[in-house]
């Protein structure tokens, strides 16, 4: 078994043993902000997928064309959270 082959396997035991994270929400008080909150970066060769995203501590490891379609829904909403908080007279993102 080649390297990569065997960190996915470990990866997959891993999981079987810890109780998945289903939810996340911001802290209480921010931490570093932004790089306490969310983290993107390139994989190794090591990984089968190529962009790991960590959001509050949790690391999601994505395919470059699941990390596009992440940018463009986020990008989506937060024009449409901006069109609310223009409306409501509060300062947009």
């Amino acid at each position: 078994m080649g390297k990569a082959s065997r960190l996915k396997a470990e990866r997959q035991q891993v999981k079987v043993i810890r109780e998945p994270v289903t939810v996340t929400h911001e802290p209480e008080a921010p931490r570093n902000w932004p790089d306490g909150h969310v983290g993107v970066a390139l994989t190794g060769d090591n990984q089968g997928e190529c962009i790991e995203v960590t959001i509050h501590g949790v690391r999601h490891y994505l395919h470059s064309t699941t990390a596009r379609e992440l940018s463009n829904m986020l990008g989506s909403r937060i024009d449409e959270w901006n069109a609310t908080a223009r409306s409501a007279g509060v300062p947009e993102v």
